[in-house]
């Protein structure tokens, strides 16, 4: 059985949690099939990436080279793949897509392999933000029509057309079947976590690594992973610090990729750069994320719209208890006995939840067991690439039996 994974995102973005998330899965599908994975890139190359065959082809985009002279989300929504002639020689038995970012990237190349006779089959990175992008992301109501037709209609199609969809959770399941996705092409096949996390490093390496951060000492530490964007949250964090009564530091990992809209964000929060509740890391490597779950207390994500994080799964791995929101499949990660889940932009409940936490270091100590050891239970790559195969076998053999 001859395997396709591909991964759609914009050339000019730097890999999102889909992607990485597709990649993972599909290097544990390689040791079971023949796989390869196409990537939309900024380069076109070949390669074996632990163990994977990666095909890196740059896409097309209307604009062209009058693209600076236009809207960025407009030249994003744009971009489409290089992608039927290339599949039309692989000849896979089956085409595994993953992030649904540009939908119109995901649409063309879905009906290609619908032109080529070939099944496929979709992973849901990214479809509850893409459900509803106002809400997701903010903005104005009135652009719920435009972003519903050069959003969610190509995703409809793409989901109507495929031989099965694989959710990250169970909860996707009325996002789905609000787009005419009928239960017996409905899966739970979830993300797993990068077995990087779960390892511990030497306490003079963790030091070393975090030492540019200045992290106070004798307080609990906060640690927030995440584009600062409004569906990550972070505008409620800022909000939620100020209320709380129990002393703790937000560290806030992530690259700042405005100092303007940065310094927005503080203005809008009513803190200061200064503030003593707060450090910005900028950007950070793998390395000192690493180091930084092993070296702060809590994990706070108050995600608005998210399919399935990682960076919450890679927090638990490492023992600290979560406090997240309700939203997406966060409630299939975060159980009652592993974190606190609040209501999405309630400022309100999260600093109390973040100070029941700072209050009570063995419910802290509680949690983080409990998160590892669920983790470790339910979120294996292997695992989800052993169920992803007997479905690529059954999606191949109904195919045959036609």
């Amino acid at each position: 059985m001859k395997v396709v994974g591909v991964g759609i995102t914009p050339p000019v973005y730097k890999v999102s949690g889909g992607i990485s998330a597709g990649v993972q899965l599909m290097e544990r599908v390689a040791a079971l099939a023949e796989t390869r994975m196409f990537l939309m890139s900024d380069r076109d190359e070949d390669s074996v990436e632990n163990g994977l065959k990666v095909v890196r082809r740059r896409p097309t985009n209307i604009f062209g080279s009058l693209q600076r002279g236009i809207a960025k989300q407009l030249v994003t929504l744009m971009w489409r793949p290089r992608f039927q002639a290339w599949l039309a020689e692989a000849k896979p038995d089956v085409v595994h897509f993953h992030n649904p970012h540009p939908p119109g990237a995901l649409l063309e190349a879905t009906r290609a392999c619908k032109r080529l006779g070939i099944p496929y089959v979709v992973s849901t990175h990214g479809f509850v933000e893409m459900d509803d992008v106002v809400k997701s992301f903010g903005g104005h109501a009135w652009l719920r029509p435009l972003y519903r037709l050069a959003i969610r209609r190509p995703l409809v199609e793409v989901v109507r057309n495929a031989a099965r969809i694989l959710m990250l959770s169970p909860q996707e399941e009325p996002i789905l079947r609000g787009m005419g996705a009928r239960p017996d092409q409905l899966s739970v096949v979830t993300n797993g976590v990068d077995p990087f996390f779960v390892h511990s490093i030497a306490q003079q390496d963790r030091l070393s690594l975090v030492s540019r951060f200045a992290l106070p000492q004798g307080m609990p530490l906060m640690l927030f992973v995440g584009n600062h964007t409004p569906n990550k949250g972070l505008d409620v964090l800022l909000k939620a610090l100020p209320l709380m009564k129990q002393p703790g530091v937000a560290v806030v990992a992530g690259a700042i990729t405005s100092r303007d809209a940065h310094e927005r964000l503080l203005c809008q929060s009513g803190l200061g750069a200064a503030t003593d509740r707060l450090i910005f890391t900028d950007f950070i490597t793998k390395e000192e994320l690493r180091a930084l779950y092993q070296s702060v207390d809590i994990f706070v994500f108050p995600s608005r719209a998210d399919t399935l994080s990682l960076v919450i799964l890679e927090a638990m791995a490492s023992g600290l208890p979560v406090v997240s929101t309700t939203v997406g499949g966060i409630p299939y990660e975060v159980s009652d006995d592993t974190g606190i889940l609040v209501p999405p932009g309630d400022a309100v409940a999260l600093a109390a939840a973040l100070d029941k936490l700072c209050l009570q270091p063995k419910l802290r100590e509680s949690f983080g067991a409990a998160a590892a050891a669920r983790v470790h239970r339910l979120f294996d790559w292997k695992a989800s690439a052993a169920l992803a195969v007997d479905i690529y076998r059954g999606v191949v053999s109904t195919r045959v039996g036609r």
